[in-house]
């Protein structure tokens, strides 16, 4: 009887043995907590006048992804000459988005004689888990970028108290909504980062 119960526990063990190892390379990645468009984040912007972080507020306001609004959006900025072009996309699974956004500036934020000319917040774009955009075998590598496209200040112009109306433009899949704007900033903790729903 004793031998018989050799060959059982060889099988036994190579059975759990072969499913312990199959859980160990399962990696379990978890989604980044997110906010709802139209909610509004306390962060903190550089001022000009000290060189240090004082808190604003924004908000991201809207996406669009209606081409005919987005295009006069892209077409306005290219026009105004006032920073890189945005090159139209050759991929016809891609299509280009735009969030309008808005920044409060407290009446009590430092300035310069000439005012807040830095009021743009920065944002990337990435995939629900805070990565690389990936639709089953596809990797989306060039979606992380935005290009700001709203008029900013030149000097005299923006004020405490005042609010930035800003805008992004952005690559997106078309029909997907599985991304995050991600605000960046390098001074926040991974707890502290923040990531807006796409839509």
């Amino acid at each position: 009887m004793k031998k018989c119960w050799i060959p059982l526990i060889v099988v036994l063990t190579m059975l759990f043995g072969s499913a312990a190892t199959g859980c160990q390379q399962v990696q379990q990645v978890e989604t980044k907590a997110s906010i709802a468009v139209g909610t509004w984040v306390d962060t903190e912007k550089i001022a000009e006048k000290d060189n240090q972080p004082h808190p604003v507020k924004y908000r991201i306001d809207s996406i669009t992804r209606d081409q005919a609004i987005v295009n006069e959006a892209i077409s306005s900025y290219n026009l105004s000459g006032t920073g890189t072009l945005i090159e139209k996309t050759e991929n016809s699974n891609l299509e280009f988005c735009v969030a309008s956004y808005s920044v409060i500036y407290p009446k009590d934020f430092p300035r310069e004689v000439f005012g807040i000319t830095d009021v743009a917040i920065p944002f990337d774009i990435v995939s629900l888990t805070g990565g690389t955009i990936q639709v089953e075998d596809t990797v989306y590598k060039n979606l992380g970028t935005t290009w700001e496209i709203g008029k900013q200040p030149q000097g005299y112009d923006f004020h405490p108290g005042d609010t930035y109306q800003g805008q992004i433009v952005f690559m997106m899949i078309k029909g997907y909504s599985e991304y995050l704007i991600h605000q960046i900033n390098a001074e926040a903790g991974d707890a502290q980062q923040v990531y807006i729903r796409g839509q």
